[in-house]
């Protein structure tokens, strides 16, 4: 009987032990080139890296575009283990969600403006000059971070920015209409909207600024429940796969 009830206990410990992880799930925004959906797969340059890093760190996955407002509601709940990639890290992220080392590094922001303020904008010195100009009306894109020194300014710009809701497009269009006059865009945005004819004949115009902070890198932001060693794995491979991207 002693025996027996060993037995039973090694058996009840194993079946314990066997019990089956909840998949990993990768959410991912409509953000084009960066990340999006192509005949029913995830697609875009930073897709494609997270898909080689999931596989070097030997993590299985399952994918699902989901607008970025609720993915951070998820990673908020923590009732799962996800990651979401390309999202900035900022404090009040940090306050909810666990951050891989980076694994991309954006070109620095630059201003799309409305063709009748381009003058304007470009006798203004410095960034934060830009932002300061009660007379002129910025733009964003609700619910997204532009690095947390942009957002600082953002948050304190002379004029509150209107916000989109969708899409960079709908905000270029925007300012195209001029109800706003100037928004901020990264270079890869600016790219692939010059791919879109609905973006050719807005009267738009490009516009740099020297003190225009460096580009943010870009993280895997995943919630509580990704376990340290997934983390560990998926760091190792980011140390392997994209080292351009570490900071200096």
């Amino acid at each position: 009987m002693a025996r027996l009830a060993r037995l039973l206990a090694v058996t009840v410990a194993s079946c314990a032990g066997a019990t089956v992880a909840q998949p990993l799930t990768i959410e991912y925004r409509d953000k084009p080139p960066y990340t999006h959906t192509v005949d029913g797969k995830p697609a875009g340059f930073l897709m494609e890296r997270t898909i080689k890093l999931l596989k070097r760190a030997g993590v299985q996955a399952q994918y699902a575009e989901v607008p970025i407002r609720r993915t951070l509601q998820h990673l908020q709940a923590n009732q799962a283990p996800l990651c979401s990639p390309g999202l900035y890290k900022n404090p009040e992220r940090e306050a909810f969600a666990r951050f891989s080392l980076p694994i991309h590094r954006d070109k620095p922001h630059v201003v799309l403006a409305h063709a009748a303020v381009a003058v304007q904008i470009r006798a203004i010195p410095r960034i934060a000059q830009l932002f300061a100009d009660g007379s002129l009306q910025p733009g964003l894109m609700e619910g997204v971070s532009y690095g947390q020194q942009l957002d600082q300014l953002l948050a304190s710009a002379a004029r509150p920015p209107l916000r989109a809701q969708l899409a960079p497009l709908q905000l270029a269009r925007m300012v195209g209409v001029r109800r706003v006059d100037y928004m901020l865009i990264d270079e890869e945005d600016l790219s692939w909207l010059r791919k879109d004819p609905e973006f050719t004949p807005l009267p738009l115009v490009r516009i740099e600024f020297a003190d225009m902070p460096r580009g943010e890198l870009r993280y895997l932001a995943c919630s509580q429940l990704v376990a340290q060693q997934t983390l560990d794995k998926l760091n190792q491979a980011i140390r392997e796969l994209v080292p351009e991207a570490q900071p200096d």
